[in-house]
């Protein structure tokens, strides 16, 4: 097993990349701590994980909350905590015009504020060695009509992760970034997404479909551990072929 004995805290593990990010974790046998800021989709999602899992209701733009996230952690597993997935986020269309500077501020907090504190946190109260994931995007590196201050954070949590990587680099933590294109997952209910659009978004991915959560996950697995032993400050593109292959 790839993560036997393994203690992981996945946030924004409720749902889509997050939750299948926990299953998979757990196939390979890590225990498993998920947050995430809504009690009821955290505790059916703790409840379909079963065994060898803890849900705690947390905020991940609170450093507060992130430090008690990971003592609860070690309180109730006792022993440190190995590998963290900083998964928790949002994804808003913030067209210029019609955008606020606190709109746009928000964005920024849940996105890389959120990101910040999930890894300050995690500290004190990380094992070694550790592995540090970091979901960013595919909008990272591309310029996206109207969701302008999402692609500037997701750009800055990759930065994040090759700046966290030279930082660690000498306390044996790896840190690293995964970048999601399209993917199959509730997010999309909150965007309001036509299926027009949706279809079109498809068809520009060579692969023709967006991405299954499981899919993603696999991809998280192999940067959490040992297989991905000498990789730190990497980007880890899982987009159907979007950013390295050429339209024309």
């Amino acid at each position: 097993m790839l993560l036997e004995h393994a203690l992981a805290v996945v946030t924004g593990g409720s749902s889509g990349i997050g939750f299948a990010t926990a299953e998979r974790f757990m196939s390979e046998g890590a225990r498993v701590v998920i947050s995430g800021r809504n009690p009821d989709r955290l505790g059916q999602a703790a409840e379909k994980l079963g065994e060898n899992v803890l849900g705690v209701v947390a905020d991940a733009t609170s450093p507060e909350d992130m430090h008690r996230l990971y003592k609860t952690a070690v309180d109730h597993f006792q022993c440190n905590v190995t590998v963290v997935v900083a998964n928790a986020g949002v994804s808003r269309q913030t067209p210029v015009r019609e955008t606020s500077w606190e709109q746009f501020s928000s964005v920024l907090n849940d996105n890389v504020g959120a990101v910040y504190a999930t890894v300050r946190e995690s500290l004190p109260f990380l094992g070694r060695p550790a592995s540090i994931i970091l979901v960013a995007s595919l909008a990272a590196n591309q310029g996206t009509k109207n969701f302008s201050a999402y692609c500037a954070s997701k750009a800055a949590v990759v930065s994040l992760a090759k700046s966290f990587a030279a930082e660690f680099v000498e306390d044996d933590i790896r840190v690293n970034s995964i970048s999601p294109g399209v993917a199959n997952t509730p997010i999309f209910d909150t965007l309001g997404i036509s299926e027009a659009q949706l279809l079109q978004w498809s068809n520009a991915i060579p692969m023709k479909r967006p991405a299954h959560p499981d899919e993603i996950a696999a991809a998280i697995l192999f940067l959490a551990s040992d297989a991905s032993r000498y990789m730190t400050g990497a980007d880890l593109a899982v987009d159907g072929g979007m950013s390295g292959i050429s339209p024309f």
